[in-house]
């Protein structure tokens, strides 16, 4: 009696977990690309709520995007019409 799996078994076996996680990884990418987009329309939301307080030599502490979130939101195609400090 042979406890052990066939080759083809175990072949079929390693398959399925591949393709499931790829699927996984693809289902994952897709995701996070929809929170960098929510990101990006809250962002431009800030920048319309706080347009007053934008960032200048003299208000310091005003409303700003990173270099990182303009690059993020320009890969998305969302325009973000704030300062990049």
């Amino acid at each position: 009696m042979n406890k052990g799996h066939s080759i083809t078994e175990t072949a079929i076996m390693a398959s399925v977990l591949i393709i499931l996680f790829a699927v996984f990884l693809i289902g994952l990418d897709k995701a996070l690309d929809a929170q960098e987009q929510i990101e990006c329309y809250k962002l431009q939301a800030n920048a319309e709520r706080y347009e007053n307080f934008l960032y200048s030599q003299t208000n310091q502490g005003g409303f700003y995007i990173t270099s990182l979130e303009k690059e993020m939101c320009e890969h998305h195609g969302i325009a973000v019409d704030a300062p990049v400090r």
